[in-house]
């Protein structure tokens, strides 16, 4: 029997051994000793310092050990993702639930399998002598028309115990309502609490009132897949998901490494813009519940909360239930 390798042969035997591994490099084969699978991940909007844990599970091998290779894409506003997803232009989505629920309602099969944003990051921003939620009665509010943000504004309002009918709406495109606030135009607006920074620096002495700190128990952003990736690549979905889950884990831990790891595939973010996010990352995924249940987890309660609000105050086409949009059939929570 002759062996692989003999004396006499050992730079033949080197030259085809550097063949064969590169080779395997170039076939994106795994340490599991399969080839990658490659999936594509559509996020909610432009790629921003909150999008740094997604390149922390890129980075750090979180995916690639579970035999994923993922594209991070850009998104174009929640609703375009989860109808990426629906028409399965992408195989995963990062997006809020009232996206996911109304295009369900609208017949697109997307599922939501995971919640990283446990608290809602809407937060209404003020000027500054107005103290309280209850004085925005008798002022002005800018939104933008028709968009489901109104009609959560308006439920908000009631779960606050502020009266709506008494506030003073204007209508604005989303792209100037901060210019809108800053200028004075609008004595308020809501928008995400990854602003902070921004309009404190613009008016420093800014009302602030995140709707999570008034009563409003509603989960946002998750991951969202179509119902056929579920039925036919649940082993995917679930290694996504927990590599995604232990992405959010580490940034959490290690925010500045986040940054490094955002910057090195985004170089032309700014660093102290998405530094300043970091801190929001936490506030928004670190609920109560958590603790209980761990990253990614569905609260029974906060489910409830949630659909009772889509049922009241969305336009759904048809009545959907819980089932229909969350699963966590595929989770294996991480523990923070």
């Amino acid at each position: 029997m002759r062996l692989f390798f003999q004396p006499g042969n050992s730079k033949r035997t080197l030259i085809l051994l550097g063949t064969i591994l590169m080779v395997l490099t170039l076939a994106g084969v795994t340490s599991r000793g399969l080839a990658a699978t490659k999936v594509s991940l559509a996020l909610d909007f432009v790629i921003l310092g909150r999008h740094a844990p997604f390149f922390v599970a890129l980075e750090k091998g979180f995916w690639a050990e579970r035999g994923l290779e993922v594209s991070i894409n850009r998104g174009f506003g929640g609703f375009d993702t989860a109808r990426r997803v629906g028409q399965k232009q992408t195989d995963f989505g990062f997006t809020d639930i009232a996206a996911a629920a109304l295009l369900r309602s609208q017949g697109m099969r997307v599922v939501q399998v995971a919640v990283m944003y446990h608290n809602w990051p809407h937060t209404v921003f003020a000027k500054p002598e107005i103290k309280t939620l209850k004085e925005l009665e008798g002022r002005t509010f800018g939104t933008p028309p028709g968009s489901t943000g109104m009609q959560l504004v308006s439920a908000f309002a009631e779960v606050a115990g502020i009266d709506w009918s008494k506030v003073k709406v204007v209508n604005l495109d989303i792209a100037t309502q901060n210019a809108a606030l800053i200028s004075g135009k609008v004595d308020a607006i809501s928008t995400f609490r990854f602003f902070i920074p921004f309009f404190r620096s613009k008016i420093p002495n800014l009302s602030i009132f995140p709707w999570s700190d008034y009563g409003w128990k509603m989960y946002s952003n998750g991951i969202v897949v179509h119902e056929d990736t579920l039925a036919q690549k649940s082993d995917v979905v679930r290694s996504f998901v927990e590599g995604a889950l232990l992405g959010y884990k580490y940034a959490m831990e290690h925010p500045d490494e986040a940054v490094d790891a955002l910057l090195k595939h985004r170089p032309e973010i700014a660093r102290d813009g998405a530094k300043a996010e970091q801190p929001f990352i936490k506030e928004l995924v670190m609920a109560p519940e958590v603790a209980e249940h761990g990253l990614g987890a569905f609260d029974p309660a906060k489910v409830r909360f949630s659909f009772d609000i889509l049922y009241r105050y969305l336009d759904l086409p048809r009545t959907i239930t819980p089932k229909e949009v969350y699963s966590d059939r595929w989770l294996s929570p991480v523990k923070p």
